[in-house]
């Protein structure tokens, strides 16, 4: 077992065990969860051990002069890259992973995802009406890719 493995693992067991000492009054609500999926098994889930369902995605957004960049490999994350210069924010690794997981557990994009889906749900989760240009390549774990490149 690899020593960052054993690291996680020792991380994890810890902040459980401290988890179980807090003084909550009401526990939490496990019934209702934040983070679901209809079609699990078609990926783009944290829950089939497939992380999000693909492990390449590279976007490029750009408007009106300012542009969003995201480069996130699965098999390095301590690569990630996240641009966004409508809110002047550069970030990398793991800060990038973070503000990438709550972009990529929003839009949920699969394998069987069409490409004017994903233009949309990444536009409304930027809160973008429209994009001069929009790149995104994307490679899913089942050996599909979402591949779209558009100028306006």
């Amino acid at each position: 077992m690899s020593i960052k493995r054993t690291l996680s693992i020792v991380g994890f067991s810890s902040m459980l065990i401290l988890g179980g000492c807090s003084s909550k009054e009401k526990a939490p609500d496990n019934d209702n969860p934040t983070i679901g999926y209809e079609d699990e098994d078609k990926g783009s889930s944290m829950n089939t051990g497939d992380g999000y369902g693909f492990t390449d995605f590279d976007l490029t957004i750009k408007k009106d002069g300012k542009k969003i960049e995201t480069d996130y490999e699965d098999v390095k994350p301590s690569d990630a890259e996240y641009v966004n210069e409508f809110q002047d924010v550069t970030e990398e690794g793991n800060e990038a992973i973070d503000s990438m997981h709550k972009m990529f557990m929003e839009i949920l994009l699969d394998s069987d995802t069409s490409k004017e889906e994903a233009i949309d749900k990444i536009l409304q989760w930027y809160g973008l009406d429209d994009y001069d240009e929009f790149e995104l390549e994307v490679k899913y774990t089942d050996d599909k890719t979402l591949n779209i490149n558009e100028k306006k």
